[in-house]
């Protein structure tokens, strides 16, 4: 359908873009900071302007309909757009009220998050963050859309819209039990493949950064039980004879708590490269700009800590 966007009263665009982010009137009236018969009546009017319907009344608020899903990615990137064009000369305030869309792990959560936040609230303690889950295959249009403001992952996508900024690197050992017979006088490759794991479940297609490093080296571990998160590994490997392949800082933080044996991986494996991933809209945002400075300096903390 082409628009004449002569037509299109722009600032109803706003109304639609808080009433996808919400599915929910009242909380759009909100974040607008407009009463919710002024919302139901832009949506009204921008509905008419479309001749189309956007959204359909349910018990659970408002359910965007299919072309309401089309319609949204496009207006989200120019909404981005103007905003940062308008803002190019902006600098952020840390002093300021804000929130941020982040995308990561459970290992990240248990590994960045604390530093980060005593770290947020020395420099800007009035800041927000909003840690969404890495679902990988939405993860690129989240970005697009400014659904996520920056991802912390070890996936690289072929995408030519998107940034990316090595954070830190992480080496990867092996957990069991307290006297696993497969450590005895050292972890060998041959008891290493001929004992049962813990697999973390494949992400778009694609396996953990093990999984991608041993499936190169052509090497395949038998799988004894497979789950979708890295922090249920270390509990289940202390009560079992399975074998965890997980992050070193991740091994050495429950080595103590549940008993665990640790020893280096015994394939010759290259460490995993964790970056910040943004979308290329976004990288004149002040704020944006701000927060990987913020997770730079805590990337080269860690590493500092390693040396």
């Amino acid at each position: 359908m082409n628009l004449n966007l002569r037509r299109i009263d722009l600032n109803l665009l706003l109304v639609f873009d808080a009433l996808m982010q919400e599915q929910n009137l009242s909380r759009a009236a909100t974040r607008l900071h407009m009463s919710q018969p002024a919302v139901s009546n832009a949506l009204a009017r921008l509905r008419s302007q479309l001749g189309e319907p956007l959204f359909k009344r349910t018990a659970r608020g408002m359910s965007p309909t299919a072309h309401a899903q089309v319609l949204y990615a496009p207006v989200r990137q120019a909404l981005n757009l103007l905003q940062l064009g308008l803002g190019a000369q902006e600098v952020f305030d840390p002093e300021a009220e804000h929130c941020f869309r982040l995308s990561m792990n459970d290992y990240a959560q248990a590994m960045l998050l604390p530093a980060l936040l005593e770290q947020l609230r020395h420099e800007a303690p009035r800041v927000v963050l909003e840690v969404q889950d890495d679902e990988a295959q939405s993860l690129v249009t989240r970005l697009a859309t400014g659904e996520l403001d920056l991802a912390i992952d070890y996936l690289y996508f072929d995408n030519p819209d998107l940034c990316y900024q090595p954070l830190m690197e992480e080496n990867l050992v092996v957990i069991g039990r307290a006297g696993h017979p497969a450590f005895a006088g050292g972890l060998t490759r041959e008891r290493y493949l001929g004992s049962q794991h813990v697999l973390i479940l494949p992400r778009a297609g694609r396996g953990s950064p093990l999984e991608i490093v041993l499936g190169s080296a052509k090497i395949k571990r038998r799988a004894g039980l497979q789950v979708p998160h890295y922090l249920a590994i270390p509990p289940i490997v202390a009560r079992s004879d399975l074998l965890g392949t997980v992050p070193r800082r991740l091994a050495e933080h429950f080595a103590a708590i549940y008993a665990l044996e640790i020893a280096p991986l015994p394939v010759a494996t290259p460490s995993v490269q964790v970056s910040l991933i943004w979308h290329r809209q976004q990288e004149l945002a002040p704020g944006l700009r701000w927060l990987r400075e913020q997770l730079a300096q805590l990337g080269a903390t860690l590493a500092d800590g390693d040396a």
